[in-house]
Formats: structure tokens, C-alpha cells, sequence
């Protein structure tokens, strides 16, 4: 099929459209702009004229399965599918999907169900990155099951895990095999809290690892057929003890020359894996970057919470990007890692009001503003994304610093944060 044969185009959307910031209506404006029809299905939230301009949207039911999603999207008569999922159980949803539509020679932009079930898997994803050559945290893969002696009756199973983690080294941490948005870690900072664990354990399987003091940071790939375009690294806050919310944390891309450098060979080694696995769409991968290594977590095969922060930074839309492989438009990719060509700042804000929203609009460069962060069906605080351009620092300090002044959106430890990343050595790097 090529670029003239596709009149219309599907995109799959399992999170709220609102929380892409700009990006999908960007998308939508330029899908529908080449005279293509886009309609968006959707499984949470709601969609206005506003999330998806010059397209047509409909609701799926939250609990959709592939048989559902790809009927529904014949019925509307597509000629192919961009899945914007979010997080990996829709992904792995969708890459079901894509298969059921290529029975109906339709394509879809998403991974297929191999690459999503392995890189949903995080002890899979341990030995695809060690046979890429990457550095990953030692672990071990633990049975939960097993360990209760649920399967069988193996008291000696405990014996190894005590054995295994004293030749690693506290402190560590267990994670589900399965799993997003860092559900279920459990911190073992030593011998006693091991036992704790031991006693205590989780069900299923689990991988134990190494807790690996450093900056946690997030990066995303998009591509096909060998070319993949590397978005800027976005480091995310501390790592090296108990886990907390990402979003509580001041996110950035911010100008850092030497990590940067350093990051190149890590992101052609990436670039390498996702032609090997045969990537078609989005992988977002979690990083810790300590003493000039950096250390990959696990990779999710699909957007992210992070990608609307890294986009910002390129100003290379990846929901755009998805489109044109689907379009066969999509271009060699001759950077290692894209340019970063702005400050992107992503940090909470407290006591949302309409007001502080259109104020923040009118005074700053802003990508979003999220009042109320539901994850998992709980509520967290607001969430801002603001770009700031290169030598702006000061302007937009001052900025943010009188929109809190009138509404109270910050606390005192983020507005020393922010001061503190935009007068320091990464502003100084690119004055």
C-alpha cells in the first residue's frame, strides 16, 4: 500500500487525548490538511473539537478487546492504524489488533505481538539488551510462586535468592515481570528487609536487581525498517533508594554536553536492537545514568508519559512521525540523537485554576497543563510542561516566579529546582 492509497487513517488512543499537550491536534491538523480523513477511537476520556481538529472521534469501551477494536475500525473503513497506546497492556492490545487488521491487508503503525511481549517482559528485555551490548542492572529472576511454595515444595529456593542477592549487592530492588508506571517496586536496602521480603513475598514472577545510585532519565525512539530517529535524553530525577512518583519530580531536557556526548554510542547501540527486533512505531526506555554508564532499566513498547517532554525539545512530533512510516514518507535519520533545540520542562503545580492556566498561556511558552494527574485511578497534584528557548532562562524565572506569586502554584523546594537547572552549569552551556 502507498502513501495514495490511504485515504483513511485509525489512531487508537487508550489515555486521555488532552494529556498529548499539542501534538495529537498538531497531528490531526496535518492529516486532515492533506485531504486525508483521521478518526481517533478512544477507551478513556473524553475528545472536543479542540483534541482532534478536522477529524471524527469515537469511544470504545475502557475494557475494548482486540476482537472489538478491530471490528470497529473496519466497520469505519480505515486503510490504516496508528496506535498512540499508552501504557503496555494497551500496547500489547493493539499489536494483537494490528495482526487481526493485516488478515484485512490494512497496516498498522504499532509493534507486533513478539516485540511487544518481549519487551513487556522485564527479564526478557534483561537479556535482549545484554545481547545488544547494553549495560543493565545484575538480577535475578525470582518465582513468587515458587517461593511460597505454591508450585512445589522447594525450601531451599529461599537459600538461593540469599545468595544471589549477597552477590549482587544491596541495596536492591524487586519489580514485577510485568508491569508500568513503577507498580509494585519494593525496595531491599539490606540483609533484614530481604528477609522481610522472603517472608513476605509477592505473587508471580519478579525480577530482583541491583539499585543503582544516579539520575533517573527517559528516552524514545520512533522508526521503521532500520531507521529510527533518537529523541533528546530527558533526565527525570534522583534514583538510588525507595521509589517515588515520577511526576512529583522536576523532569527535564536540559543542554548537558558531556551526558550527551556520552549517550551517542548507547543510542546507536538502541537503534541497532530496534532493527533486530523489527520495531515499527515507539519504544520509551527507562535509564539510570550514574558514574558515566548508563544503565537500562527496561524498554516499553510504546509512548510514554515522557513523550510529550521530548518532543518539546526536538520539536520532531512523534505521533507525526508514526503517521509518515504509515505514509511510507518517512525520512533517513542521519543523527545518532535528534537535536535538542529548546529548554522542555515538565514539573507539579498545586491549586490548578482556570485563571493560573490562561495566565501561564498568556506569559510562557507552554505545552500543558494537566489540573488533576490521574494514574491507576488515583489523583495526584497539576503538571506543567513549559519550553523555554536557549538565553530566555532569566525571562522565564521571572515569569513562573510571579505566576506563583499570584496563585501559589509551586512549593518552595521546585521554585529552588527550577533556579537551580536554569542558572546552572546546563544554561551556562549554552550561552
Amino acid at each position: 500500500m502507498t502513501e495514495s492509497d490511504i485515504k483513511r487513517i485509525a489512531y487508537i488512543r487508550s489515555i486521555p487525548i488532552s494529556r498529548a499537550g499539542p501534538y495529537i491536534p498538531e497531528l490531526a491538523r496535518t492529516v486532515t490538511d492533506a485531504g486525508i480523513e483521521a478518526r481517533i477511537f478512544f477507551t478513556d476520556g473524553e475528545c472536543e473539537a479542540a483534541d482532534f481538529p478536522g477529524g471524527t472521534w469515537e469511544k470504545l469501551p475502557e475494557d475494548a478487546r482486540p476482537d472489538e477494536i478491530a471490528e470497529r475500525i473496519l466497520a469505519w473503513g480505515a486503510d490504516g492504524v496508528v496506535s498512540l497506546a499508552f501504557p503496555d497492556e494497551a500496547g500489547l492490545r493493539d499489536a494483537l489488533v494490528k495482526e487481526k487488521l493485516a488478515a484485512h491487508g490494512i497496516p498498522a503503525v504499532t509493534n507486533g505481538p513478539e516485540p511487544s511481549r518481549l519487551l513487556a517482559d522485564k527479564w526478557e528485555t534483561k537479556k535482549i539488551l545484554a545481547d545488544y551490548g547494553l549495560d543493565t542492572p545484575r538480577g535475578m529472576l525470582v518465582d513468587g510462586t515458587l517461593l511460597k511454595n505454591g508450585g512445589a515444595d522447594v525450601p531451599v529456593y529461599a537459600d538461593i535468592i540469599r545468595w544471589k542477592a549477597e552477590e549482587i549487592g544491596f541495596p536492591l530492588l524487586t519489580k514485577a515481570v510485568w508491569g508500568s508506571s513503577g507498580n509494585g517496586i519494593r525496595f531491599i536496602p539490606d540483609r533484614a528487609a530481604l528477609e522481610e521480603y522472603l517472608a513476605t513475598p509477592d505473587e508471580g514472577n519478579h525480577v530482583m536487581e541491583q539499585c543503582i545510585t544516579g539520575e533517573l532519565c527517559t528516552v524514545e525512539l520512533v522508526g521503521a525498517d532500520g531507521e529510527y530517529a533518537v529523541q533528546p535524553l530527558c533526565f527525570t530525577g534522583p534514583t538510588g533508594g525507595k521509589p517515588t512518583f515520577a511526576f512529583w519530580e522536576l523532569r527535564s531536557s536540559a543542554p548537558r554536553p558531556a551526558d550527551d556526548a556520552a549517550f551517542v554510542p548507547v543510542a546507536e547501540k538502541l537503534k541497532k536492537l530496534c532493527a533486530g527486533l523489527g520495531i515499527t512505531g515507539v519504544i520509551n526506555l527507562d535509564i539510570i545514568y550514574s558514574g558515566g554508564t548508563y544503565w537500562v532499566l527496561e524498554i516499553n513498547p510504546r509512548v510514554s508519559g515522557a513523550t510529550a517532554l521530548g518532543v518539546a525539545a526536538s520539536g520532531r512530533n512523534t505521533y507525526l512521525a508514526m503517521t509518515e512510516i504509515l505514509l511510507g514518507t518517512w525520512p533517513a535519520q542521519p543523527e545518532p540523537v535528534l537535536e535538542r533545540r529548546r529548554w522542555s520542562l515538565e514539573f507539579p503545580v498545586n491549586h490548578v485554576t482556570d485563571a493560573f492556566v490562561a495566565a501561564a498561556h498568556e506569559r510562557l511558552d507552554i505545552v500543558q497543563v494537566t489540573p488533576t494527574l490521574v494514574v491507576d485511578g488515583r489523583e495526584y497534584g497539576g503538571l506543567l510542561i513549559a519550553t523555554c528557548e536557549f538565553g530566555a532562562e532569566s525571562a522565564f524565572l521571572d515569569g513562573i516566579t510571579a505566576l506563583d506569586a499570584e496563585y501559589g502554584v509551586l512549593s518552595a523546594d521546585m521554585t529552588l529546582q527550577l533556579k537551580q537547572l536554569l542558572t546552572g552549569p546546563a544554561a551556562q552551556a549554552v550561552r
